[in-house]
C-alpha cells in the first residue's frame, strides 16, 4: 500500500484523524456549554441538571493534604451526561476553566489540521497548495501554543519539567512541519515547472 497518494495509508490515517477530531470538537462544545450552565447557575442559584453540571463547596474531590485547604471553595464539576464519569472539575471562578477550553481547543485545532493535511497528501498531486497551507497552519498552530505555554509558565512562576517538555516538544514539532512545508513548496514549484513543460 501506498503511504501519500489516491488510496494510500494517508487516506486512511486521514479518517481516523477526523473521527478523532468529530469526539474532541463535540468535547470542546460540550465544556463551553457545561461552562456556560455554570455560570447562569451561579448567577441565578438555580438547581438545573444538578447531577450533570455540579456546583458546590463538594465535587467529590477525595480528603486529601491539597483538598483539604479548599474545602470552604467553591468547586465545579462537568459530567458526562446521564453519567457519573468526569469530564472536568475545579475551583470555580479560577483561571483553570479559561485553561481547560484553550487546552480543548488546541486539541481541536491539533486534530483537525492534522486531518486536513494527510487528507491533502491524499490526493493526486501531493505537492498542491491545499496541502502546503494546511500543513503550514499545522505548523503555526504547535508554534503558537508551545510559545503560550512557555509565556503561562512563566507567567505564573510555574515553569515545571513537564511545562519545558511541552513546550519544546511543540516547538520542535512546528519547526518541523515548518520544514516540511518548505520541501512542499519546492515540490510544487518543480511539479509546476514539469506541468509547463509538458
Amino acid at each position: 500500500m501506498k503511504i501519500i497518494g489516491k488510496k494510500s495509508l494517508s487516506l486512511y490515517v486521514s479518517y481516523v484523524l477526523f473521527f478523532i477530531f468529530f469526539v474532541c470538537a463535540v468535547h470542546f462544545l460540550y465544556t463551553i456549554i457545561g461552562h456556560s450552565i455554570l455560570t447562569y447557575k451561579f448567577k441565578t442559584g438555580s438547581q438545573i441538571f444538578s447531577q450533570t453540571f455540579i456546583l458546590n463547596n463538594d465535587v467529590g474531590w477525595t480528603q486529601n493534604k491539597w483538598t483539604i485547604p479548599m474545602k470552604d471553595l467553591l468547586k465545579f464539576r462537568i459530567n458526562y451526561p446521564f453519567t457519573d464519569l468526569q469530564v472536568s472539575t475545579g475551583v470555580f471562578g479560577s483561571t483553570q476553566i479559561i485553561y481547560n477550553i484553550i487546552g480543548m481547543l488546541f486539541v481541536t485545532l491539533f486534530f483537525y489540521f492534522s486531518y486536513r493535511s494527510f487528507k491533502e497528501m491524499s490526493s493526486d498531486k501531493i505537492f498542491n497548495p491545499n496541502a502546503i497551507k494546511w500543513l503550514q497552519r499545522f505548523g503555526y498552530l504547535n508554534l503558537i501554543f508551545g510559545i503560550l505555554s512557555l509565556v503561562e509558565g512563566i507567567g505564573y512562576n510555574k515553569i515545571t519539567t513537564s511545562s519545558f517538555f511541552q513546550f519544546f516538544f511543540l516547538v520542535f514539532l512546528g519547526s518541523m512541519v515548518l520544514f516540511i512545508v518548505a520541501f512542499f513548496k519546492k515540490g510544487y514549484e518543480l511539479q509546476s515547472e514539469n506541468d509547463l513543460t509538458i
